[in-house]
């Protein structure tokens, strides 16, 4: 299934997510608002010093699952926020000192954006996160099986998640750019 979401964010993790599904069908757009404090996650933006982010980080996947808990913990973070300068430093410095994560370089995504790719395995799940090299935006999230399932008929690794974000931008509580 196809679904696109356009997501709202504000800084006391009130928000608003619509999500449609492609091609429309039988299933409507859910629209879901959200109150301050019910969405997951930290209030606030992402946390420029490393041990802040860590916290954020375990606040939604504890890090003692290991580092593919950072990896999903960074894609539940980037997924509804932008990173200034000082996160994004954060964010590669933590990576950098997690124990299990691989570096990539350049990967493309479905959109044909390049950004680095930055992973972690764990029970033969892998858990692949694009970055842009500029600007630390997510690019896409993605997780995949990397052998098939006993009784499959697949060969390879099965892709079971995969999401694209196509654009991120940052207004002000007031609404303006």
């Amino acid at each position: 299934m196809l679904f696109e979401e356009q997501r709202r964010r504000a800084d006391d993790a009130s928000g608003r997510v619509i999500r449609s599904r492609h091609p429309t069908g039988q299933q409507p757009t859910d629209d879901s608002t959200h109150h301050p404090g019910e969405l997951d996650g930290p209030i606030g933006p992402i946390a420029a010093d490393p041990a802040a982010l860590t916290a954020h980080i375990d606040a939604t996947q504890p890090r003692f699952c290991g580092p593919t808990a950072v990896i999903r913990g960074l894609a539940s973070l980037l997924g509804w926020r932008t990173p200034n300068q000082a996160a994004r430093t954060a964010i590669l410095t933590v990576l950098s000192d997690t124990l299990g994560i691989t570096y990539h370089g350049p990967v493309t995504d479905r959109a044909g954006r390049t950004g680095i790719g930055v992973s972690a395995t764990s029970d033969d799940i892998r858990f692949l996160l694009i970055l842009n090299s500029t600007t630390g935006e997510l690019l896409a999230y993605e997780r995949a099986a990397l052998t098939p399932p006993p009784g499959s008929d697949r060969t390879g690794p099965l892709v079971d998640d995969y999401q694209l974000f196509l654009v991120h931008t940052r207004a002000n509580s007031s609404g303006n750019s």
